[in-house]
This record gives structure tokens, C-alpha cells and sequence, in this order.
């Protein structure tokens, strides 16, 4: 989700500290705590409501600390409730300019919140130990060995174009087999040179563990990689909605 909002000073209390949004729920408030131990609670407006803890000021340093702990709210909260997640760092001054940002915003939250209604995000990440299974590939396939008259460097070439025409076709069977239990994927680039995918599934609460199920058996056929399998998340990968929130008071310093 991209925020937008105007710094300025929080005129009464402490600034609020925005961890997500979700559908409002008649009396029911959240059961833990935010960043600096400030008790998380819920800022109902529209059928919507936006939870918040006091923080006190409205820049929050980005520390392992403190993100691990926007992380640890969120994923109490997604058990729960569907849920709109907002960037780590977004503050607004008042309980006031929430309930601006919740009305202004409504119509696009409410369908954000309708097409991850009883979703979560589940996230795939696949390296490749390239010497592995370059060497699977000559065992299985003799035709790949060095010719008595061929240059090395040819056969490099040759042995590279057999590594990614195998990894490919392994990564899209690996994603043909996931896609029927998920309902969107969104693959970002990877990181390094040894991951193949860096994936977000977006799964239905109720087949969870079908999906981790079917990771695990398409994982134990593909021995010449590692798989980093997480979540559920938040949907964060499957989010696309722009907060802009004005000043409520044009003349505010």
C-alpha cells in the first residue's frame, strides 16, 4: 500500500501509529501490543476500522525492533480479520485525520478489503545449487559431456543452456502445480544470483494447508534446490490502493 500524508504536529495527545485496516466489528478490540508496548486498538468510521497504537512522534525509525514488531501486529491481526495492510512508517497526528483517511479512502478500501476477503499471502522463495545440478544433468544426460575436439568455452555454453532450459521447466512446473490452490500470484525479481523465483501466492484461509502440502511434495522432486516457504502474511504483495490525506485544517503549521 503507498501512504501519503503531510507531516505536521500532533495538536492533542500522541500521533497515530497505522498498522491496517479492516471491516468494523462491533465492540471487538484487539488483544496486543504495538510499537513502545502501546496497546493496539481499533478507530471505527464508515464500517471500517483502522487500527492504531500512540506513538510520539510522527516519524518512527525504522529499527529491526521496530519492524519486527509492525510484523508480529499485522500477523496477530490477519489470524483474525481480513486485512488491509499499510506501509511500516505511516503516521498521522490525530485520531481525526484517521477518521479523514478512513472516509476519504473508503471506496477503495472497501474493495480492497472485498477481494482479500478470507485470504492470506503465502510466499515462495527457490534457490538453485547450480554445480548440482549441473552435474545431475551430465550423470542423466551423457550427451553432455565434453567432445574430444570441443572448446571449453563451447561447452560451457552448452552446459549453461542445459541448466536453464532445466530450471525453467522445473520452476514452471513447480508454479503449475501451485496456481490451481491460489487465487493471484505476483512474482518479484530475485535476489542474488542463486534464487530462481521470489514468489507471493494469494491462497483462500481454507486451503492453507492443502498449498503447504503441495509445496511439499513438488519440493521433495526437486533435490538440486532450496526452498524458503513463509506466512501467512498480510497481503501486501496483492494491495494496491493510494492513500492521499489532506490536512483536515489548511492553516495548521
Amino acid at each position: 500500500m503507498t501512504t501519503k500524508t503531510q507531516a505536521e504536529s500532533p495538536r492533542e495527545g500522541r500521533a497515530h501509529y497505522l498498522y491496517g485496516i479492516i471491516r468494523e466489528d462491533t465492540g471487538w478490540e484487539p488483544d496486543v501490543a504495538g510499537l513502545g508496548e502501546a496497546p493496539v486498538r481499533t478507530v471505527r468510521e464508515g464500517g471500517l476500522a483502522a487500527l492504531v497504537s500512540d506513538v510520539a512522534s510522527l516519524r518512527v525509525v525504522p529499527t529491526r525492533a521496530h519492524l519486527l514488531m509492525h510484523q508480529r501486529v499485522t500477523e496477530a491481526l490477519v489470524q483474525r480479520h481480513t486485512l488491509v495492510p499499510v506501509a511500516f512508517g505511516t503516521v498521522l497526528p490525530s485520531e481525526e485525520r484517521v477518521r479523514e483517511l478512513l472516509r476519504v479512502a473508503r471506496a477503495p478500501l472497501s474493495r480492497a478489503l472485498s477481494e482479500l476477503e478470507g485470504r492470506v499471502e503465502l510466499g515462495l522463495k527457490v534457490y538453485c545449487h547450480g554445480d548440482a545440478l549441473t552435474r545431475s544433468l551430465q550423470k542423466a544426460n551423457p550427451e553432455l559431456a565434453r567432445g574430444p575436439s570441443e572448446l571449453e568455452e563451447d561447452h560451457e555454453a552448452r552446459l549453461e543452456a542445459a541448466l536453464r532450459e532445466c530450471t525453467t521447466k522445473d520452476l514452471e512446473g513447480l508454479k503449475a502445480g501451485l496456481r490451481t490452490l491460489s487465487e493471484a500470484v505476483h512474482e518479484a525479481a530475485p535476489l542474488g544470483e542463486r534464487m530462481l523465483l521470489n514468489a507471493a501466492f494469494l491462497v483462500d484461509r481454507t486451503r492453507v494447508a492443502a498449498f503447504e502440502a503441495r509445496v511439499q511434495s513438488l519440493v521433495a522432486r526437486l533435490d538440486a534446490y532450496t526452498f524458503r516457504f513463509t506466512g501467512p502474511w498480510p497481503a501486501y504483495s496483492f494491495v494496491d490502493v493510494r492513500l492521499d490525506v489532506e490536512p483536515a485544517d489548511s492553516a495548521a503549521p
